[in-house]
């Protein structure tokens, strides 16, 4: 999309500044560990976090250095947990790039996630205003506590879709709540104004998690770069499969579980994602995710923000439930 396109370009300056600045953090006098880290930051992608924070520093005013040093580290940390969350799907390709796991081994993988986050934990207590260090603390947190709940569902699809949604406000939401929450809060914005965007954040971390939860069935891995029908394969009960047995026909629900239950193998899961796929689940997710979205957006439509940089976070908003990888 052009709009996307534009939004990027509004603050490439500021996310240059971030890579120089994460770039710096994370050299390292061992070529091996200097190698694995660089290597990591590859794997992290679009910078949609990064993004979201600057450009709503840049709706209200100007990018300070406490926004380049946040964004840096919840970038860091973003990227860690995909490290982690790649050992725990055994997924091999990220990005269109071998994993960790798959590159090095799992204890690389592991170490390797363990360093980014310590630096976003040093790159914070850099600054003299704890608040961000604080938030971002909370939303690491969070994060883990939504894939420690989410494992705990594993195998049980009857969960409710309110279930899956207080999940993944955990697992997925804090930590694009907290980009736009701290691009609102460093550029001085009032309490109303940050839990605005901060709730924008919010909604569009849910509806990307749900866009990625169809991906998985519905992507091709050449498209997304990734490994895909992990989900399946893991037993997760994310959004698509608890629908599908919710609205299926007995008949439908018995062949599908009896492979869940089974042996499950990729011939399996893919069998799987076609009956989902054939079924009207992934425009009903598809639609619910809009409606988020356009919730989202309406949050934070006011006459006083810079409209160019508002523009850039309805664009990518929009283009969440639009994307394909």
């Amino acid at each position: 999309m052009q709009e996307v396109d534009d939004a990027y370009c509004l603050i490439s300056d500021d996310l240059n500044a971030m890579e120089q600045l994460a770039s710096q953090l994370l050299s390292d006098i061992n070529p091996f560990v200097d190698e694995v880290v660089r290597y990591s930051l590859r794997l992290g992608g679009k910078r949609l976090r990064p993004a979201l924070l600057f450009l709503t520093a840049r709706a209200i005013g100007e990018v300070t250095e406490n926004h380049i040093r946040a964004a840096a580290a919840i970038e860091l940390i973003h990227t860690a947990t995909l490290i982690h969350d790649d050992i725990l799907d055994g997924a091999s390709i990220r990005r269109h790039l071998a994993t960790i796991n798959v590159q090095w081994n799992s204890h690389v993988a592991v170490l390797a996630g363990d360093i980014l986050l310590t630096k976003a934990m040093e790159l914070l207590t850099q600054s003299t205003d704890i608040h961000g260090f604080h938030r971002i603390t909370i939303a690491c947190r969070q994060t883990c506590e939504g894939e420690l709940w989410q494992i705990g569902t594993i195998g049980n699809f009857n969960i409710s879709q309110e279930a899956y949604m207080n999940i993944i406000s955990r697992k997925t939401a804090p930590f694009l709540a907290c980009s736009t929450e701290l691009g609102a809060y460093y550029a001085g914005c009032d309490k109303k104004c940050i839990e605005h965007f901060r709730y924008f954040g919010q909604q569009l971390g849910i509806a990307f998690q749900m866009i990625d939860d169809v991906l998985d069935l519905t992507g091709k891995q050449d498209t997304t770069g990734k490994t895909l029908r992990t989900d399946i394969l893991n037993r997760k009960p994310t959004l698509p499969l608890i629908l599908y047995i919710q609205k299926a026909s007995k008949s439908e629900i018995n062949d599908v579980m009896i492979r869940l239950n089974g042996s499950l193998d990729e011939a399996a899961a893919e069998w799987i994602a076609n009956r989902v796929r054939n079924s009207d689940v992934v425009k009903d997710i598809q639609k619910l995710a809009e409606s988020l979205i356009d919730t989202a957006i309406e949050s934070i439509t006011h006459k006083t923000h810079t409209i160019p940089a508002i523009a850039g976070l309805t664009a990518i908003a929009k283009f969440i439930t639009t994307r394909k990888n």
